[in-house]
C-alpha cells in the first residue's frame, strides 16, 4: 500500500454538543482557535512544502464534531477544501465526526464534495459506557450512522477506546468483537489517557476513576488488534497521538510514545509463545524483537528464523500473516 499523506486542520471542540468526560481538545492538540482562511492556507502550505512534490495530500479535518458544526461554518471548511481539490492541490477531504450527526440531510449537502472517508468516534457499543463517558449518541446512533454510510458507499473507519467509566476488559473486547462484523475499512484504538482540565482529571482526583495501567492497556490493545486484523481490518492507529508540550498535558493513565510499537511487540510475543517453530518475514523481524529488543530473550529460546519472503512458513506450510492470527485466536487466548 502507497503512503497516504495528510494535512490536518484542527478545529478544536466545534459541532460538540457536549464535551466527553476525556475529552479536552485544547489539551490535547494545542489548537484554542477555529482555523480562518489565512490560518487554512498557512497550515495546508506549511504541510504541502514538507510533502514530496508530486503528492497530493488529502485534506483532513480533527478536533470536531465536523457534521455537527452550524452548516454555514461546516460549507466554508468544505468550499475551501474543494477548491484545493478542484486547483489539483489536493486528492480528499476526511474527517472525523460523532454518529448522531450523520443523516441523510448532511449526506446530501456531503455528495457534492469530495469527501473520500469518515471517521465515527464510536468509542464503546455499550450504552452504559457512552452515558458515563457523556458521549452525545448511543448505540441506536451508532447503527443508523453505519447503515446510512454504508447505503450511501461511503468509506468509514471507527474509533474505539479502552478504560472508559463504566467499561471492563470483556466489554472492550466485545467492542473490537463487533467491529469486525461492520464495513468500516478502519479501526483506531487508543486506551483513556486523563488529560489536564478534563472532566475525567476531577474524577481522577476524587477517586471516582481509576485509569488502566500501561501493561492493563497494552495486553487488552493487543487482543483487540489481533481481533480486528484477523479478519482482514486496518487498524491505523494505536495509542493516543500527542506532540511537544501537549505531552505534559497528561496527568495519568497509559501514555506512552510508542504506545503502537509496544502493541505490535506484544502480538509477536504471542505469536512466539504459540508458534515456536515459525519461519517469519524479514519485513516483521523488528517487530518479533519487539520494542527495545523486548523479546529478544523469547527469540532466543525459541527456533524462529527468519526469510526474504512475504509469508510466514508453519508446521512446513505457507501461512499468510491474517492465517496466522486466526489460528492464534483458536488457542482461545483471549
Amino acid at each position: 500500500m502507497s503512503k497516504e499523506y495528510i494535512i490536518p486542520i484542527f478545529i478544536p471542540h466545534a459541532g460538540c454538543k457536549k464535551i466527553c468526560v476525556f475529552c479536552n481538545e485544547y489539551s490535547a492538540t494545542g489548537f484554542k482557535l477555529k482555523p480562518n482562511i489565512n490560518t487554512l492556507n498557512d497550515t495546508f502550505n506549511k504541510y504541502k512544502n514538507y510533502f514530496p512534490k508530486n503528492v497530493n495530500p488529502y485534506i483532513a479535518f480533527y478536533g470536531s464534531t465536523f457534521t455537527g458544526m452550524n452548516i454555514d461554518l461546516m460549507k466554508f471548511y468544505l468550499d475551501w477544501a474543494q477548491e484545493k481539490i478542484n486547483s489539483g492541490l489536493s486528492s480528499g477531504i476526511r474527517f472525523s465526526t460523532s454518529p448522531e450527526e450523520i443523516s441523510e440531510e448532511k449526506i446530501q449537502i456531503l455528495k457534492y464534495y469530495s469527501i473520500n472517508f469518515i471517521e465515527l468516534g464510536i468509542q464503546s457499543f455499550y450504552n452504559d459506557v457512552l452515558i458515563a463517558s457523556n458521549r452525545p449518541h448511543d448505540i441506536i446512533d451508532v447503527w443508523n450512522a453505519i447503515t446510512l454510510l454504508e447505503k450511501y458507499n461511503i468509506d468509514y473507519g471507527i474509533h474505539l477506546m479502552t478504560g472508559l467509566p463504566n467499561s471492563s476488559y470483556n466489554k472492550d473486547i466485545n467492542s473490537a468483537l463487533i467491529s469486525t462484523f461492520i464495513n468500516a475499512k478502519t479501526v483506531r484504538i487508543h486506551p483513556t489517557v486523563i488529560l489536564k482540565n478534563s472532566h475525567l482529571e476531577s474524577m481522577y482526583k476524587n477517586f471516582k476513576f481509576i485509569p488502566e495501567s500501561l501493561e492493563e492497556a497494552i495486553n487488552k490493545v493487543a487482543k483487540m488488534t489481533i481481533i480486528i486484523e484477523s479478519v482482514n481490518k486496518k487498524v491505523i492507529r494505536l495509542g493516543i497521538c500527542l506532540y511537544g508540550k501537549e505531552k505534559e498535558n497528561v496527568v495519568a493513565g497509559p501514555y506512552h510514545d510508542s504506545f503502537g510499537d509496544l502493541v505490535r511487540t506484544k502480538i509477536s510475543e504471542y505469536l512466539i509463545i504459540n508458534f515456536p517453530n515459525l519461519i517469519v518475514p524479514i519485513n516483521f523481524k523488528s517487530n518479533f524483537i519487539g520494542f527495545k529488543r523486548k523479546n529478544i530473550k523469547l527469540l532466543e529460546k525459541s527456533n524462529i528464523t527468519f526469510h526474504n519472503k512475504n509469508y510466514f512458513i508453519l508446521n512446513n506450510n505457507k501461512i499468510d500473516y491474517i492465517s496466522l492470527l486466526n489460528k492464534l485466536l483458536n488457542r482461545e487466548f483471549i
